[in-house]
């Protein structure tokens, strides 16, 4: 039996990314329970085992309800993904199950950050030092994806919460805040930039990929091969495409389509394609011919 709860928040369309994560997990024959928050009853996910919605009665923008979910409906482990990650490695859910018997918070790597960068300045602002014996850490962290044990980290999504709260205008969406740029991401790195090192279990490249960043500092030979979960990062998603774009199908795209529409169980939906749309998932010749003619 399976212990710990995945997590996803899904709204507006951003369904269609969380259905393909949900098949993606099914697909490897995890049965962890997972709960999917929205703005709005999903029928597509009534009656599939082992899957709960919670319809928020919330006017915040679903990047900063990400704590909000844990918090209301907690679980004594949580392991949480954006809606536009895919799983892609069976032993990525058991290993952190195993870490989190350590107590442990898991986040993943984003990139590196100075020790002396500007921005730090208003982390500290709105999240100064507890302790001063702490460093402050060299990385940005992503908050696509976080584990953690529920009361052993509970006051990191508290805190989560109220700076969101505080800090951002919870209504809106990324950017709209100069000096916290990338909203729930930023308020998440104010908080861990505080925790000891020794507290925390990190994934970085290339054990997570992101689709819209194609260079990074780090190893580059990982453990989860090709990588454990990759990241539809940036606007480009597909369930948002019109025409034919003027390039290839990525990574992401590729295994979208797949749990969308072919190894679609246990969610099953009605996205809708034009017949040229497809023939672009499908990497057919005459899409080959399309994207060619734009350059």
């Amino acid at each position: 039996m399976n212990h710990t709860t995945i997590y996803t928040v899904s709204t507006g369309n951003y369904k269609y990314g969380a259905f393909a994560l949900i098949n993606s997990i099914r697909l490897f024959g995890l049965t962890n329970p997972i709960v999917v928050g929205t703005d709005t009853h999903l029928s597509e996910l009534d009656n599939i085992d082992g899957v709960t919605q919670i319809v928020f009665n919330s006017d915040w923008n679903g990047v900063n309800l990400k704590s909000v979910l844990i918090l209301t409906h907690p679980s004594d482990n949580f392991i949480f993904f954006d809606a536009d990650i895919v799983l892609t490695h069976a032993d990525f859910i058991p290993e952190l199950e195993r870490l989190l018997v350590s107590n442990k918070f898991i986040a993943c790597i984003d990139g590196i950050v100075s020790q002396h960068e500007y921005r730090r300045s208003y982390w500290a602002e709105i999240y100064p030092f507890k302790n001063s014996d702490i460093s402050e850490h060299s990385w940005y962290y992503n908050s696509g994806f976080f584990a953690g044990v529920f009361n052993q980290h509970k006051q990191i999504l508290e805190d989560w919460k109220e700076i969101s709260n505080k800090h951002l205008d919870p209504k809106a969406y990324l950017f709209d805040n100069p000096k916290l740029p990338m909203a729930d991401q930023d308020t998440l790195n104010a908080i861990l930039q505080t925790l000891p090192l020794n507290s925390l279990v990190t994934i970085q490249m290339p054990d997570w990929r992101a689709i819209n960043i194609h260079e990074n500092p780090f190893f580059h030979i990982g453990n989860f091969r090709p990588h454990a979960f990759l990241h539809c990062t940036g606007k480009n998603k597909p369930w948002n495409i019109t025409g034919i774009p003027s390039r290839s199908p990525n990574a992401y795209d590729d295994l979208w389509y797949s749990y969308m529409f072919k190894n679609n169980t246990p969610v099953k939906n009605n996205f809708k394609l034009t017949y040229l749309q497809k023939q672009w998932f499908e990497r057919s010749l005459l899409s080959r011919i399309i994207i060619k003619s734009k350059f």
